[in-house]
């Protein structure tokens, strides 16, 4: 029996999801790296995209000041 619907957990509050289409020998060394590296593949992409797109964070930020 899973969660009632409409059901979110608390960690996903405030957060959207997001779809990407790897090819199978991507995904499996990007599944790979982040088992030697000890993370998870939430965390690298998160960490990814937060650098990826820091200037463009901090930009916004300052405007929101």
């Amino acid at each position: 029996m899973g969660p009632k619907p409409g059901y979110k957990a608390p960690s996903r509050e405030g957060k959207v999801s997001i779809l990407v289409h790897l090819d199978e020998e991507v995904r499996t060394a990007f599944k790979v790296a982040t088992i030697e590296n000890g993370t998870s593949m939430q965390d690298a992409i998160v960490a990814f995209i937060t650098d990826y797109a820091g200037p463009v964070l901090k930009r916004m930020k300052r405007n929101k000041e």
